[in-house]
């Protein structure tokens, strides 16, 4: 595989052909699914997944790995594409089965069912929600462990829905309180919805919105099919240092196929015919289903496995301190230190006491002895129990703090703790 600072070659366009192919012919197999977004997209993923994201593939639970999170999960063909391409355990027969019942290519991507799949998505906003919550965590163990042993980006695409919902604007102002700069957020502009332009209901200007927010806004405009853009701009939500980032970028939804940029090729499977065609544009066979031809397969393998150095450099490093070694056996371990159980406190029978009294007291005499534990309240620690004493609070300033403040955001609260 070239170098990730090599010019692109045609290997590059014949490997973004190959995942829009499959992109059309998951769904047309199962008479369902959405194609359209994952057709659009295929630069983007072949450029984040090839050269820009730290990871292993055959050690996808490796700690230190970047995260990707399809927070619209309904293109989820593309997230399964990528997996199977760069080497994760998911076979092209899982790729045949897309949509089918019990199989590990559900019409949504679902965590811990397969291989790679960071989170559950599916509801629209939920996803970014996840990625602030996953890179508050980072932070928080960076700040408490190192770089040398935490240090990883979350990459979260999202759609014109996942910007709709009023969850995504509430972990999205969040993110840019706490300077969130290993979170960068992909927005597929593509401005289709399933009712049809997203000018019926939609009229938000984006980048001022997430200016507003505090973020690092890149607008990429109709450079969706360059690739040298997307990994200037990749690059550069990479190296920010402030703040979270945003790259708008406007795509063609279901490009080069007849229907595109309509809302048809949402979720419309393609007909027979009409795939034909687009492979022809393409330049794939025209009759040949979930084409990977072995130069474009070889090529993602060695992608999959460009983190495998990193990763064992990781696993090897003698770089932590005596108490900082305990820590991380036990945040990677069973999260509890011994004595947690005689540490939380008792009541006798007939005592009253408030339920949320109660918890708060549990909660206080965990922390001691559960360092993964974090969280907070909506605006209402007092009220609901959730206040944590002598642990700092989450913050830019102080990102070692366990005490999160989530402000009146009770929804993105849920996703975010989730993450």
């Amino acid at each position: 595989m070239k170098n990730k600072n090599m010019p692109f070659s045609e290997i590059d366009h014949r490997s973004i052909a190959v995942i829009k192919g499959l992109a059309m012919d998951g769904p047309h197999a199962a008479k369902s699914g959405h194609q359209g977004t994952a057709m659009a997209l295929a630069p983007l993923a072949h450029v984040l997944w090839t050269r820009i994201m730290i990871y292993d593939s055959k050690e996808s639970l490796w700690p230190n790995r970047d995260r990707f999170i399809l927070s619209a999960g309904h293109a989820s063909i593309l997230l399964y594409s990528m997996l199977h391409l760069t080497g994760y355990d998911l076979s092209l027969d899982d790729l045949k089965d897309f949509r089918q019942l019990g199989s590990l290519t559900p019409g949504h991507p679902e965590s811990s069912h397969t291989d790679g799949v960071e989170v559950t998505t599916g509801p629209l906003g939920q996803g970014f929600a996840n990625g602030v919550g996953m890179a508050i965590a980072e932070r928080n163990l960076r700040a408490r462990l190192g770089n040398e042993i935490c240090d990883h980006n979350i990459w979260v695409v999202c759609s014109d829905g996942d910007l709709s919902e009023g969850i995504s604007h509430e972990a999205a102002s969040l993110a840019g309180h706490l300077h969130l700069n290993r979170l960068t957020v992909i927005y597929d502009d593509n401005q289709i919805t399933i009712d049809g332009k997203t000018d019926l209901s939609l009229s938000d200007n984006a980048a001022l919105r997430f200016e507003s927010y505090g973020w690092n806004v890149i607008e990429l405009g109709d450079e969706s099919n360059n690739l040298d853009s997307l990994e200037s701009a990749l690059l550069k939500a990479k190296n920010e240092t402030q703040k979270p980032s945003i790259l708008i970028l406007k795509t063609l939804i279901g490009e080069p196929s007849p229907h595109t940029n309509t809302a048809a090729v949402h979720g419309y499977s393609l007909k027979d015919e009409e795939i034909k065609e687009t492979k022809k544009i393409l330049g794939i066979p025209e009759n040949e289903t979930f084409w990977i031809p072995e130069d474009v397969s070889e090529y993602y393998r060695e992608a999959g496995a460009r983190g495998e150095e990193t990763r064992k450099k990781w696993q090897e490093s003698s770089l932590l301190s005596a108490d900082k070694s305990e820590l991380w056996a036990t945040l990677s371990g069973s999260g509890l230190i011994e004595g947690w159980k005689e540490s939380l406190p008792l009541w006798e029978e007939g005592d009253t006491v408030a339920t949320r009294k109660a918890s708060n007291e549990c909660i206080q005499s965990l922390m001691g002895f559960m360092p993964g534990l974090i969280g907070g309240g909506a605006d209402l620690t007092g009220n609901t129990g959730t206040t944590i004493s002598n642990y700092g609070v989450q913050s830019a300033e102080e990102p070692e703090g366990r005490q999160i403040f989530f402000g009146v955001r009770e929804h993105a609260m849920g996703g975010i703790s989730n993450g």
